[in-house]
């Protein structure tokens, strides 16, 4: 498994995946939860994680699997604390049926979003191109379709304020990985499908699902 990290990251291997959930007002409208003033925060494991550029099957022995695009942060430390050291795209594909069923049962959801290549990630652009962190734009096409679009400033938990929050229960780690929310837009998937995501003018790649 290879990732294209910036120079500075070169051989890091990521310790966590953390993820924020419904951190878009209008995704969580979209799938029928309330508005909250924190997001809901999970974790994938490190099965979950492979690159963007390749071909997978899709997981569906458990119903239909929906692409969720996502801003991925990269961390790093100083003497200060935890520091975003570079941004990337990511899907955080889910079992939806299978997360509807769970969460109906009062269960946890962990097997809907930690199954093998639920977590696609793309290369990481360094910080330092991205100097205004709340304007922070991104986009996924499905089939020469655009599906989803986000913005940094419609977070309700902002970039900036993620690693401090999460510092609360977890010392962050270089190379700890954060995905940050989805926008509204999230759908099924089905084999054939291409996706090409964009972000913040930067072409970061394909994956195609069979």
């Amino acid at each position: 498994m290879v990732f294209d990290f910036s120079e500075k990251e070169q051989g890091i291997q990521p310790r966590a995946i953390w993820c924020l959930g419904r951190n878009y007002a209008k995704h969580a409208e979209e799938l029928g939860h309330e508005v909250e003033a924190t997001p809901v925060v999970f974790q994938k494991g490190l099965n979950t994680l492979v690159p963007l550029g390749g071909t997978y099957p899709l997981f569906r022995e458990h119903g239909e699997v929906h692409y969720e695009t996502e801003l991925v942060m990269i961390m790093d430390r100083n003497d200060q604390g935890p520091i975003i050291s570079g941004l990337g795209l990511g899907l955080d594909l889910t079992l939806r049926d299978l997360q509807s069923a769970l969460r109906s049962q009062g269960k946890p959801w962990t097997l809907s979003k930690s199954f093998d290549g639920s977590a696609v990630i793309s290369r990481f652009i360094p910080i330092k191109e991205f100097p205004v962190l709340e304007q922070v734009r991104f986009s996924m096409v499905l089939n020469g379709e655009v599906r989803q679009r986000g913005d940094s400033a419609q977070m309700i938990l902002p970039l900036k304020q993620i690693p401090a929050y999460l510092e609360e229960y977890t010392d962050l780690q270089p190379g700890d990985i954060i995905f940050t929310g989805t926008p509204e837009g999230v759908g099924a998937l089905n084999p054939g499908d291409e996706l090409s995501l964009e972000l913040a003018g930067h072409q970061m790649g394909t994956v195609r699902f069979s």
